[in-house]
């Protein structure tokens, strides 16, 4: 159980002011504590010892699905005592803008896994519809946690796990052929079907790599839809997968947790399957 911080502190956080609102000392699986920084809008941020960011939660509400895990701060005297541990004063910078190539390292910065729970059972079908499918899982996100009126409640209402209807309607605007897209095809689609339905909305599509994007995007706490290509050494071959989450190490190496649209909402591939992007703002 988390205790409110009764003093109001604002914290610079990815170059914006949140208001913390309660701590929590936690164990990871490997029983080391790390703290948890949670802010007004139950986003938040979950440091080591040291101060180093381990996990970064951008997305509002995400904080309770995210921590499975922790250890009680009972006492306002003992958030203070942490507090005065951390050594976190107003107006600290947690996490400084990303500017010219800077990243987080040795850190998870997105999405809570559970959230693409919902989406587990939407797999891609024999044949190249991993396009559409990868589209309803953003979608289906967007209206989930963003805005319900993305999509019609004839075709899907918030929270449900029925795909087959916005599946139809989706494979009409991305794939009406059912043959294999490329990003722009994809972005096109999504954008046809928003429209459709009333809903003023362009999808964005970048053709090469996908690292600058798919960054932006999941650290403003949206997921992005990614390429991953049989030459890059993707097992899925040439194959569309939905990414909430990334994380680079300090050697250099960076990854994506994804929903594969193969039955694995949860799936961690490296960044260097990767080409092309789409999005939504």
């Amino acid at each position: 159980m988390k205790q409110t911080v009764e003093k109001w502190l604002y914290l610079t956080v990815d170059d914006h002011k949140k208001r913390l609102n309660a701590v929590e000392q936690l164990t990871t699986k490997e029983e080391k504590p790390v703290y948890a920084l949670i802010f007004e809008d139950e986003s938040y941020l979950i440091i080591d010892q040291k101060k180093q960011p381990v996990e970064y939660g951008p997305a509002a509400q995400s904080y309770k699905e995210a921590i499975e895990s922790y250890q009680i701060v009972k006492t306002s005297e003992e958030v203070n005592r942490l507090l005065r541990f951390l050594d976190i004063k107003e107006d600290d910078s947690l996490i400084k803008p990303k500017k010219n190539g800077q990243e987080l390292l040795d850190c998870w910065v997105g999405l809570p896994e559970k959230r693409f729970l919902t989406y587990k059972n939407w797999r891609t079908p024999a044949g190249y519809l991993c396009g559409t499918y990868a589209a309803m899982v953003l979608l289906a996100y967007y209206q989930d946690f963003q805005n319900e009126r993305m999509i019609p409640p004839n075709l899907r209402t918030k929270g449900s796990k029925e795909s087959e209807k916005l599946r139809d309607a989706l494979r009409k605007t991305i794939q009406p052929l059912g043959l294999p897209t490329v990003p722009l095809q994809v972005s096109h689609g999504i954008t046809k079907f928003l429209k459709e339905n009333d809903y003023p909305c362009s999808a964005r599509s970048t053709v090469a790599g996908s690292s600058q994007r798919a960054t932006k995007r999941i650290r403003q706490g949206k997921p992005v839809i990614l390429g991953v290509l049989k030459v890059l050494g993707s097992p899925y071959g040439n194959h569309w997968v939905t990414a909430y989450a990334y994380y680079e190490s300090s050697s250099g190496e960076r990854f994506y947790k994804v929903h594969d649209n193969w039955g694995n909402y949860e799936r961690t591939i490296p960044a260097k399957w990767c080409n092309g992007t789409v999005s939504l703002p």
